[in-house]
């Protein structure tokens, strides 16, 4: 307790007036009765002095428990706001999800009739080809990518995508099976198909005989688009993530 604290000071003050008082006042009597009163009057000085301590102790405790309760509140505002923070996060992904290209969510026929996007395999990765039918280079590539397809089953998605896009599902689905690519999934795109892959992903999409190849992950996110001949095992390690 802080003997200083101004409402302990002006009892203290008031307290030695009331003896300096009571000693005047008694100056003519003898000596024990004054240290009497001169007793009591302290007395009284220590009474309100403890009085004073105890309300000053009042005052602490109430200050306590406003610390405490401030305290509490900012522990619940701290939660508040981590709950708003993983909104946002969450927000933010499905922002992401829907700011995928167009070449990934443009609807696909394959030559089974099935309608799909290539944006359908989530938790797979996809290895996706354009091709020509008329393209030599074409068929060497898809020769290398039916293999690894079958390598690696139900671990992968293998899509081949023809630009003719005046072709007929059933042309397609002749030449898949007389070059015996039956682990692949063949579509021909429509010109929107074809012109959202160009815009996506470059002229080079629109190119058989570069035979062009993109992989998009398990997550969605898709790699750059890859020229040149690619071998099975140069395949099975891109898509598996190890390449």
């Amino acid at each position: 307790m802080n003997p200083n604290t101004p409402r302990l000071r002006f009892r203290l003050a008031a307290a030695t007036i009331v003896a300096a008082s009571v000693l005047a006042a008694c100056g003519s009597s003898d000596t024990d009765e004054a240290s009497g009163t001169a007793d009591a009057a302290t007395t009284a000085t220590e009474a309100m002095t403890d009085e004073a301590m105890t309300e000053d102790s009042m005052v602490d405790e109430a200050m306590t428990e406003d610390s405490m309760v401030d305290e509490a509140m900012t522990e619940d505002s701290m939660t508040e706001d981590s709950m708003v923070d993983e909104a946002m996060t969450d927000e933010a992904m499905t922002d992401e999800a829907m700011a995928l290209p167009a070449w990934q969510t443009i609807a696909l026929t394959d030559v089974d009739g099935a309608t799909f996007t290539l944006d359908d395999f989530h938790g797979t990765p996809v290895f996706v080809e354009t091709f020509a039918t008329w393209c030599p280079k074409c068929k060497e590539q898809l020769g290398a990518t039916n293999a690894a397809a079958e390598q690696l089953g139900d671990q992968a998605v293998f899509i081949a995508l023809s630009v003719e896009t005046d072709l007929s599902s059933a042309d397609v689905a002749e030449y898949a099976a007389d070059n015996g690519f039956d682990a692949v999934r063949f579509a021909v795109m429509t010109p929107e198909a074809l012109a959202a892959f160009v815009d996506g992903l470059g002229q080079s999409a629109a190119n058989p005989p570069s035979t062009p190849k993109v992989v998009i992950d398990p997550m969605g996110h898709a790699g750059e688009l890859v020229t040149g001949f690619e071998s099975v095992d140069d395949i099975v390690a891109k898509v598996t993530g190890q390449g």
